[in-house]
């Protein structure tokens, strides 16, 4: 073990210490999604308006070099942006980009010659190249300019703040804030092949930002910062934060090599911050295990503090307002969904989210003992049933509070992937999200919901289309009412499930619905594939007198439960001679008493429920019974006679 790596084992052990130290005690849990949700959403609000870029359509961006000078105690940013790109259309002659129109553009460089521009909306302008550029040919641009970004009702995606008297600038530019504060493309088409930002800023500062930190040189009384990033990354992600940091570095440590952690805190706060954060290295090995190996190896991944609650998965240096375990594991697991494989369309916004909620989920179920694994299903589940409707589907992405719903991208869309992982199981499903996430043509790219859908059903081999119609396109959830019953003559089980839906949208939700059942010290699970209201399951004795039941012990269906009961069958008059046929029947039964006298027949299904009433108005011991119109499954047949009442039962084909 080389010196550099034992220092590296030896932080890391000092973290792990703090971490059984500090955190064995159990604690409350709170659900704070929602705060993540918000601090997403914060630099949206000013964008309400319907927003399909139509920048750089005919270039391909390889590389980016961002030159900006940034003093925190001004709002004010000036610099200058050099893009490499590949003409992608023929004869290309001039490029549409994006930037606000209260910026001031200087020049506009291009072989050495300033160029013109021209706006042709609040944001887009397009540069005109002088000549023409060939299909697959490569040039460059350089775009020099400064101002003030728009902060849009104190919201905006460059932004001021400070703490304890000190100031800060940080940006968040998810999804479309980009062109407030630097000039260049904002789409979800083409991801920039690499970067590098120089910031400049008084020398008492400390930038953060992507990738490797190459120097931090003095220049008079400032200091210049270079970040390099040699990975894909897509412009709602392009990031700096710069203010007095204190920093520190743990290590998450795997056989053969460790990736460092970088955290840049405010200095009063780095001592909790240290402490709060020290498991983060669990994290990150637990999600390189699940997924595939985390997406920046040869780089880093890290913190900056920054003034919001939540936090924002900036490529490979997440901006942190809270260092709560939700927070870290939710933006680290953007490393994988989100930053390494990006959505395609801001209506599929659980690609990003629903699937980062998850991952948070799938922290609680590995770490900690397991502890808070069913506290966080129940309160995810939860939350999707508190309404009747909303679909994971995003319709409307003019609608700031709709895309970063916490209740719908967030909440539904993880317990969306935990029912996936229920329908087609454990070894199918991790072995899906790992082929999704290496799939050559979404690694580093841009993904779609059917994209992640085919994965699932590959490995699989089972047919999502209606799920995804259900579950997906669909709003609400099932309400269940089901009734369990042990046969007395041979100790079958009988369950019947009935169901409605919270909106009219989904007509059934075909689900498999586990039900758990107890008795004599034993349990077994019992899984009814249910397709239509009404059916009926018939299980094998499972060994032991039924005592309980249970639906969805273990918490897998966004669900939610009207009734269950527990039925018997009743033996009062089973010494008595009953004939019911046919048995099954399908048009008609007969029922047959030898000794008494017939005064009415009544169906009722499992859960007691009278389905059928027929009254015989000269009594009889022989009753002919209609029940085309009655549903499939399986009946009580109540005998009213003069000598009392009797039960038998019969199925319906």
């Amino acid at each position: 073990m080389n010196t550099l790596f034992l220092k590296r084992w030896i932080l890391t052990a000092a973290a792990l210490f703090i971490l059984n130290t500090g955190f064995n005690q159990v604690r409350s849990f709170v659900d704070i999604t929602s705060q993540i949700a918000e601090s997403e959403s914060k630099c949206l609000l000013n964008h309400r308006q319907h927003y399909k870029s139509r920048s750089g359509q005919n270039i391909d961006i390889n590389y980016t070099r961002f030159n900006w000078g940034i003093d925190p105690a001004a709002l004010f940013i000036k610099g200058d942006v050099t893009m490499y790109f590949k003409a992608v259309q023929p004869d290309v002659t001039s490029i549409i980009l994006e930037l606000k129109q209260n910026m001031m553009i200087d020049s506009i460089i291009f072989r050495s010659n300033q160029i013109n521009h021209n706006y042709i909306s609040d944001f887009e302008f397009t540069v005109d190249l002088a000549g023409s550029i060939s299909q697959n040919e490569r040039d460059s641009l350089t775009i020099y300019y400064h101002g003030v970004p728009e902060q849009g009702g104190g919201f905006g995606s460059f932004m001021q703040d400070e703490h304890e008297g000190v100031p800060i600038i940080w940006t968040l530019s998810e999804p479309y804030g980009a062109k407030e504060w630097w000039p260049g493309k904002n789409d979800l088409v083409d991801k920039i092949d690499s970067i590098d930002i120089f910031v400049r800023t008084p020398a008492q500062y400390r930038v953060g930002s992507h990738g490797l930190l190459v120097s931090e040189e003095a220049s008079g009384n400032d200091k210049v910062f270079h970040w390099k990033h040699r990975y894909p990354i897509v412009s709602y992600l392009v990031a700096v934060a710069v203010t007095n940091y204190a920093q520190f570095t743990t290590y998450a440590v795997f056989e053969n090599d460790s990736i460092p952690i970088l955290d840049y805190v405010f200095p009063e706060d780095s001592a909790a911050i240290f402490i709060e954060a020290s498991n983060t290295y669990e994290m990150i090995q637990l999600f390189d295990t699940l997924f595939t190996p985390y997406p920046f190896r040869s780089e880093k991944y890290g913190h900056a503090q920054f003034g919001w609650g939540g936090g924002m998965e900036h490529q490979t240096m997440s901006f942190m307002g809270s260092y709560l375990h939700d927070i870290r594991a939710h933006e680290l697991a953007h490393s994988w969904f989100g930053n390494m494989v990006t959505l395609s369309s801001w209506h599929e916004i659980w690609l990003n989210e629903g699937f980062a909620t998850y991952s948070n989920g799938l922290s609680y179920e590995h770490m900690y003992d397991g502890y808070y694994w069913n506290i966080w299903k129940r309160q995810t589940k939860d939350a999707v049933i508190s309404e009747p409707g909303g679909s994971v589907y995003c319709e409307d992405t003019t609608d700031v509070a709709r895309i970063f719903s916490s209740r719908l991208s967030y909440h539904k869309g993880a317990y969306m992937l935990h029912m996936i992982r229920w329908v087609i199981g454990d070894e199918n499903f991790f072995s899906a999200v790992r082929n999704y996430l290496n799939d050559p043509m979404l690694a580093y790219r841009f993904a779609t919901t059917n994209d992640a859908k085919a994965h699932f059903e590959s490995v699989s081999g089972i047919d999502l289309t209606e799920f995804f119609a259900d579950w997906y396109f669909g709003e609400g959830y099932p309400i269940y009412d089901i009734n369990v019953n042990q046969l007395e003559t041979n100790a079958e089980v009988v369950v019947t499930i009935q169901q409605e839906q919270s909106h009219p949208s989904v007509e059934y939700f075909e689900m498999p619905v586990p039900i758990e059942i107890y008795g004599d010290g034993q349990s077994k699970t019992l899984v009814c594939e249910n397709t239509f209201s009404g059916e009926q399951f018939l299980f094998p004795d499972p060994g032991f007198n039924i005592d309980s039941v249970k639906f969805d012990p273990d918490i897998w269906l966004a669900a939610k439960l009207e009734n269950i009961s527990l039925g018997v069958e009743d033996t009062q008059f089973s010494d008595r001679l009953i004939s019911i046929y046919p048995n099954p029947a399908q048009t008609f039964i007969q029922v047959f008493i030898p000794d008494l006298q017939i005064k009415a027949v009544e169906l009722y299904d499992l859960s007691g429920r009278l389905m059928l009433q027929t009254p015989v108005y000269q009594t009889n011991r022989v009753v002919k019974v209609n029940i085309e119109r009655v549903p499939k499954g399986l009946y009580f047949v109540r005998i009213i006679s003069d000598g009392g009442n009797l039960d038998g039962k019969v199925v319906i084909l």
